[in-house]
C-alpha cells in the first residue's frame, strides 16, 4: 500500500467514526413487530375488500335476474294493448265470425240504432240469425230480444220462444248475464224437441249485445227455467265452435234484398273439410249456376264468402249446403237460402 492509499484510508476511518447510528437488537425487534402489524392489516383490508366485492357481484346478479324487462323494448312475443276509447254499445262481435263488416250505426226517427245479429231457429232444427238495427241505448232489452220474441224476416226463420213472453229483468254481474222472463216463457212452441235450440237463440242474442265469451241465467219469475224435463238452473254459455248449433247459414245477400252483381255470398257453416256447396235458381226453381266454396276452417264455426258470376237483372235464389260425406246414406244435409234481387 503506497502513502496515498494509506492516507485515504485514515481518512475515512476518522469520518466514520464521528456518525452515531443507535441500533440496538430491541430496536430491530420492535420495527420487525410493526412490520408484521402492518403487513397483517393490509392483508384483513384486502380479505374485507374481496368479500365487498363477491356481495357486490352477487347483488348485481340477483338484481340482473329479478329486473323486469325494459318496457321501451317490445316484447316480439307479446301484442300490444290498445285500449279502445268507450262506445254506447259494441257492433257485432268478431267472434262470431262474421265474415263483413257491418253497417254502422244509424240515426232513425226514433234515435240512434246500431247493428246486431239476432239469433232464431230454422225447420232443419239449426241455429240461424239476422242482422237487425236495434236501439243504441238499449241494445238488447228493447231491441235484440223484441226481435227475438217477434217475426223474422226470411220466412225459413222461426222465433222459438211464446211471443207473449216479457223481460221482467236484466242485469249483468261480471260475466254473468242474468234474465228474468215472465211465465209465458214456460210455453214451449214447438216441443221438447226444441227446447235446447229455443235456449240457444237467447243465450246467443244476449251474448252478442255483451260478449260473445259471457254466460246467461234464465229465470222465470225469479226461478230457474225449466223446459221439460231440463232445468237450466246455472249459467249458460255458447257452445264450442266445434259443436256449435249453427250448421250453416247466409249473412249477405239479405233476404229481401236488391243488390249489384256480382254478388259475395257471406256466411257460417261448420263443414266437413271446409267443403260447401251452392247453387243459384230462379224462383220458379229452374237453375242458372252452381259451384263450390270453401269456409275458412274445416269441422269448426267458420266464415265463408264468395261472388257469384255475373247475373242479369232479375230476382234469384241462392242457396249454401253442407257438403254429405255420406253421399246420402244418412239425413239431408243442412242448408240455408236468401232471395234476392240484382237491380237494372
Amino acid at each position: 500500500m503506497n502513502d496515498l492509499e494509506k492516507l485515504l484510508r485514515d481518512d475515512l476511518h476518522d469520518v466514520a467514526g464521528s456518525v452515531d447510528i443507535p441500533v440496538s437488537l430491541e430496536a430491530i425487534a420492535a420495527e420487525s413487530a410493526g412490520l408484521g402489524r402492518r403487513a397483517s392489516r393490509v392483508r384483513w383490508a384486502l380479505v374485507a375488500l374481496a368479500v365487498v366485492v363477491m356481495a357486490l357481484a352477487v347483488w348485481a346478479g340477483q338484481a340482473l335476474l329479478v329486473r323486469p324487462p325494459d318496457r321501451a323494448v317490445p316484447d316480439p312475443l307479446q301484442t300490444p294493448t290498445v285500449t279502445a276509447a268507450p262506445t254506447p254499445e259494441p257492433a257485432p262481435s268478431t267472434t262470431s265470425h262474421t265474415p263483413e263488416p257491418s253497417p254502422s250505426a244509424t240515426v232513425g226517427p226514433s234515435g240512434r240504432t246500431t247493428p246486431m245479429y239476432v239469433y232464431y231457429g230454422n225447420e232443419q232444427g239449426g241455429l240461424v240469425r239476422e242482422l237487425r238495427q236495434v236501439p243504441a241505448a238499449t241494445p238488447a232489452r228493447a231491441g235484440a230480444l223484441e226481435a227475438m220474441l217477434g217475426t223474422p224476416h226470411d220466412p225459413d226463420y222461426r222465433s222459438l220462444w211464446n211471443p207473449g213472453t216479457q223481460v221482467l229483468g236484466l242485469s249483468k254481474s261480471g260475466d254473468v248475464i242474468t234474465i228474468d222472463l215472465s211465465k209465458e216463457a214456460l210455453t214451449v212452441n214447438y216441443g221438447s224437441s226444441w227446447e235446447g235450440l229455443m235456449v240457444d237463440t237467447l243465450i246467443w242474442t244476449l251474448t252478442e249485445a255483451f260478449e260473445p265469451t259471457d254466460k246467461v241465467m234464465i229465470l222465470v219469475e225469479g226461478r230457474p227455467f225449466t223446459a221439460g224435463h231440463v232445468s237450466f238452473d246455472r249459467p249458460q254459455g255458447r257452445a264450442d265452435p266445434s259443436n256449435s248449433p249453427i250448421q250453416v247459414v247466409i249473412d249477405a245477400p239479405v233476404h229481401g234484398a236488391t243488390v249489384q252483381s256480382p254478388v259475395q255470398v257471406a256466411g257460417l257453416a261448420t263443414a266437413f273439410e271446409a267443403t260447401i256447396l251452392w247453387t243459384v235458381t230462379r224462383p220458379d226453381g229452374s237453375p242458372v249456376a252452381d259451384g263450390v266454396a270453401r269456409t275458412a276452417e274445416g269441422m269448426v264455426l267458420a266464415p265463408f264468402a264468395f261472388d257469384l258470376p255475373t247475373l242479369p237483372p232479375g230476382s234469384y235464389v241462392v242457396a249454401v249446403t253442407l257438403d254429405d260425406p255420406s253421399g246420402g246414406a244418412g239425413p239431408a244435409p243442412a242448408s240455408d237460402t236468401k232471395v234476392f234481387t240484382v237491380a237494372g
